[in-house]
């Protein structure tokens, strides 16, 4: 199976490491797509260890009417065990092709990357719903309706 992070890589060469928890992520890029793989893997405990106390929620919870479909990195800088990661992660919400672009934050605790927090950006993706022969935005070379619709 490929990564759902689009990495072009194998899940468990890629996220599946980090999320079977065989591998911890070394740098905070590597974390943030693990963390997307979660949320389309509907993975709350994993997204839990990955959260750092400070700022977990506590209670996550799934949101079965989303279907995550692609991620896309804009940006990334890491600096004495703090770092940042712009991305865009593109989604289906009720037939509509949405995104949402954030800038999250991650930092080093006892050795071990965290998500803290994000700030929200407005998507450079804008939301459509897909005409009858649209192409799929996942990159699957299929047709919407045949793949992610």
């Amino acid at each position: 199976m490929n990564c759902p992070c689009h990495s072009g890589q194998l899940f468990d060469q890629c996220c599946g490491r980090f999320i079977s928890h065989r591998e911890l992520p070394e740098n905070a890029l590597q974390l943030m797509r693990s963390r997307y793989c979660a949320y389309v893997l509907d993975d709350a405990e994993y997204l839990s260890e990955t959260w750092h106390p400070d700022f977990r929620p506590s209670q996550l919870t799934g949101d079965s009417g989303i279907r995550w479909i692609g991620l896309t990195i804009i940006d990334s800088a890491e600096q004495n065990m703090q770092a940042m990661v712009e991305f865009e992660a593109r989604m289906v919400v009720d037939g509509q092709v949405q995104a949402m672009h954030e800038k999250s934050n991650f930092v080093v605790m006892q050795g071990k990357w965290f998500y803290t927090n994000g700030g929200m950006l407005a998507p450079t993706f804008q939301p459509w719903k897909p005409g009858r022969n649209e192409p799929c935005p996942c990159g699957s070379g299929k047709k919407f309706k045949r793949c992610c619709g």
